[in-house]
């Protein structure tokens, strides 16, 4: 049987802290605040991608802090009596999120420089065209634009829907 448990607020502030722990680490070493874990050589992009996915989950962490502290169902919508803010904040974070997504898979996809991609399939697993990997990069990327399109259209719709009720 597939019986899902349900996290607590608690456990969700404790996932939302360590994610923007995580998160901040990893843009810090995007800004150069921090060194490069391995040093440059282990580097394998430019520190503004790093940047991009300290940021990521810098904001993953911080919308579970906030749907850990303002009480957010299993499918993470906030209750009916919320702040309006707080609805805000977290419409804000998941747009900034699919954002940050599309401009990695963008670089991927339409950057300069080679790039070494590598498969992971049944019964192969290496290296890969580079070609055919920007090109899934770039229907990635193109998705998750129009994605964060929609999104910022459904967030605008239901934050003026409901400041009229």
């Amino acid at each position: 049987m597939d019986e899902r448990k349900t996290v607590t607020p608690k456990q969700m502030l404790v996932i939302g802290l360590l994610f923007t722990a995580i998160g901040l680490y990893f843009a810090l070493v995007g800004l150069g605040l921090f060194p490069v874990p391995g040093g440059n050589k282990a580097l394998h992009a430019p520190l503004w991608i790093v940047f991009l996915a300290g940021l990521a989950f810098f904001l993953g962490g911080a919308a579970a802090i906030l749907q850990g502290a303002g009480g957010a169902n299993a499918s993470g919508e906030l209750p009916s009596d919320a702040p309006r803010w707080m609805r805000v904040v977290q419409s804000l974070f998941g747009l900034a999120i699919f954002a940050v997504f599309a401009l990695m898979a963008s670089w991927i996809a339409f950057g300069p420089s080679e790039r070494h991609i590598t498969a992971t399939i049944p019964f192969y697993s290496g290296p890969a065209n580079e070609w055919i990997g920007r090109g899934a990069f770039g229907i990635g990327a193109v998705v998750m634009w129009l994605c964060t399109i929609a999104l910022a259209v459904s967030n605008v719709r239901k934050l003026f829907s409901r400041s009229k009720v």
